[in-house]
């Protein structure tokens, strides 16, 4: 395994490097939903390129961004581990953003303007930026993305289309504890007690889907105010049933491909999920 610090270096290696790259990009705090990506990635690429790099412009309060956990030592070992022969970037925000830490402008077409678009405000700018900026810098054959963060997923793909990238983008499916609860490296700021009532946002989305089709949006969306209602430690930022391309909100009338999306707080720690409700 390789760790470079700087473009210059990293691209030094990856020019002279015949067969096909995967790329991962990742804000470190690495657990097992990253490890699939990786794992993923390995078995369909010749080489595999992985960036840690805590992100700054994604973040509308400068508090977030400090809280954000970094374990770069073990984040390395763990690579080591299932990659051993891993390219690891692990930039300064100085290598990234240069003398201007900005974001620049991006138009999704509408795709940051509900969800977590509502509660963030310029997050899917600077997720846009950095992303363009690793793209340009590894110029992978294929990227992988985990489905949790699903409307970034669905922006990447609008800016590879949007921007005439030559890359494919590989979503992988949500890794889940036992109890339900998606992976994240939030939930390691979360306390005992919190982590152990985390299952209900999947435990809503499984509730909802079932509802959903057996009778409609309506009653699904009631039926998860409901339980947050009854949730005394925990609000409920957002839940709906969306379109997953356009992630506009589907009316009643039941409809193929769509997933339900919700987040909700408990505490200080925000968490998100993401469950497909297709008829298939």
């Amino acid at each position: 395994m390789e760790v470079f610090q700087t473009v210059s270096s990293l691209q030094a290696v990856l020019t002279n490097l015949s067969g096909s790259v995967g790329f991962v990009p990742t804000m470190g705090s690495l657990h097992q939903g990253h490890l699939s990506l990786i794992k993923k990635a390995l078995e369909e690429n010749t080489h595999l390129t992985i960036s840690i790099f805590v992100n700054p412009t994604q973040f509308e309060d400068p508090t977030d961004f400090e809280k954000y956990p970094r374990s770069l030592e073990k984040d390395l070992s763990m690579i080591a581990t299932i990659a051993p022969k891993a390219l690891v970037f692990t930039p300064a925000v100085s290598e990234i953003y240069r003398n201007k830490i900005t974001a620049g402008f991006y138009s999704f077409n509408g795709l940051d303007k509900r969800m977590e678009g509502n509660s963030r405000q310029g997050h899917f700018q600077g997720v846009a930026a950095v992303v363009e900026r690793l793209f340009s810098i590894v110029n992978p054959d294929r990227a992988y993305f985990g489905e949790k963060d699903y409307q970034q997923l669905a922006i990447i793909r609008h800016i590879v289309v949007q921007k005439k990238l030559s890359l494919a983008i590989v979503s992988c499916p949500i890794v889940r504890d036992k109890s339900g609860l998606a992976l994240s490296s939030r939930n390691a700021r979360l306390s005992k007690h919190h982590l152990e009532q985390a299952s209900l946002l999947f435990r809503s989305l499984k509730q909802a889907r079932a509802l959903y089709l057996d009778k409609d949006a309506s009653t699904a969306q009631h039926h998860v105010n409901q339980l947050f209602s009854q949730a005394q430690e925990w609000t409920l930022d957002y839940f709906c049933i969306c379109d997953e391309i356009t992630l506009r909100e589907i009316d009643n009338k039941k409809t193929e491909n769509v997933r339900g999306f919700i987040a909700a707080q408990v505490g200080e720690i925000r968490l998100i999920d993401n469950l497909s409700f297709s008829l298939i």
